[in-house]
């Protein structure tokens, strides 16, 4: 349970188990990293496959993450509402898994397919919450499973719809490139922006206004050198968006704690309204309106149940990340039997329950899920090509 609940690699683990017995002592065998691998394999099949409990009112929370080439892992993940918690965000140890499977290529038919596997085997599901993906609404929608968008990333849409063609954003975030191109390997390197990732820049502006009120209270230092301040004046100009973007992320750390914490809800809803009140002029006003848009459209289905709803996916993004970590030790592998470590992170099991899941599972029940649930890994169609 050491390895799951925390980053440290295979190979240290035992390296550190080893050092232990030394140093306590207790002349114990420590298992090698493969012994390892194997058991956590094993605590993941115990999870994914031990009798769920049937009922009406399952929730899900599911996704799909990209390997190496085309692989990608569709991983669901699921909760009873009778046990979940909204007075702190969700936590691993309270989802159940529900599937973890890939594929080159995800349809949504395909995933309307695991669906309705998933239905067949817990019973009914009240809703589903997941990011904007097309191919997972589609699922969704063919499996008539109601959908509520992921507060975190319909935040993120909003966001690129307001600033990607903002020609005073795109103008900034490309003057910070120029400055770390040009600073990177000089005196002033210190005075760098952080790195923008394409991927996820308007998730993270965050980053970006933190650095540049940052900057801009650096100019008013008199601490600061005049050299240092002279590569910073440029940042002046743009002071009008940094705030901005600075005001607009207090809200978002607003809405995002109420709303991640004690779900959606009419209570919620009408406190994050009061939150955006804030928000009154130019870009700031637009992204009230849509945030606004999102609860009108996704309180719907709190209003007809009278409930508060789980809003956010958060908690498999962690899942995904804590998985490539594990296969970013060597990615060429691609997706193998590894994958069985997401499961295994949702366990809370008793010490008797983890000596029943090694005991339970054999090697050849891996390979069996391996050879049922995964695609071909490029580890294998490497090896078919240049051999081992």
């Amino acid at each position: 349970m050491t390895k799951i609940k925390t980053s440290v690699s295979f190979r240290s683990l035992s390296k550190i188990l080893v050092v232990s017995s030394v140093y306590l002592k207790t002349q114990s065998v420590s298992p090698s990293y493969q012994t390892g691998i194997l058991w956590v394999k094993k605590i993941g099949y115990y999870e994914l496959y031990k009798p769920k409990e049937r009922a009406d009112d399952w929730i899900i929370i599911a996704d799909e993450s990209i390997g190496i080439g085309q692989e990608k892992v569709l991983v669901v993940l699921g909760i009873r509402r009778k046990d979940v918690d909204f007075t702190h965000p969700l936590k691993l140890k309270d989802l159940t898994p529900l599937l973890v499977k890939s594929k080159e290529r995800w349809t949504g038919e395909d995933i309307a397919q695991q669906l309705k596997i998933v239905k067949d085997e817990i019973g009914g599901i009240l809703y589903a919450v997941t990011d904007s993906c097309s191919t997972l609404k589609k699922g969704l929608r063919e499996s008539e499973i109601n959908h509520l968008y992921d507060i975190t990333h319909s935040i993120a849409i909003v966001l690129e719809k307001i600033y990607k063609t903002d020609t005073d954003f795109k103008d900034l975030t490309n003057r910070m490139s120029q400055m770390r191109i040009l600073l990177a390997n000089s005196k002033q390197a210190h005075l760098i922006p952080p790195n923008q990732r394409s991927k996820s820049r308007f998730l993270n502006i965050d980053i970006i206004s933190k650095w540049g009120i940052k900057a801009l209270r650096a100019l008013d230092k008199e601490n600061v050198s005049e050299t240092d301040k002279q590569q910073l004046s440029w940042i002046k100009e743009k002071q009008g968006l940094i705030e901005e973007m600075h005001n607009i992320v207090e809200v978002i750390t607003q809405i995002s704690i109420l709303l991640k914490t004690y779900g959606l809800s009419n209570k919620s809803k009408k406190k994050c309204v009061s939150i955006l009140k804030t928000c009154r002029k130019g870009r700031m006003k637009d992204f009230r309106k849509q945030i606004i848009n999102y609860l009108e459209s996704n309180i719907v289905h709190a209003q007809m149940r009278g409930e508060k709803l789980l809003c956010c996916s958060d908690i498999i993004e962690s899942t995904f990340g804590k998985y490539k970590n594990e296969i970013s030790k060597n990615p060429l592998n691609g997706i193998t039997d590894l994958a069985l470590i997401i499961p295994a992170f949702t366990s809370n099991l008793s010490t008797e329950e983890i000596k029943t899941a090694i005991d339970s599972c054999s090697t050849k029940k891996i390979n069996q899920w391996n050879q049922a649930n995964l695609c071909e890994s490029l580890c294998i169609k490497r090896n078919a090509v240049f051999g081992k």
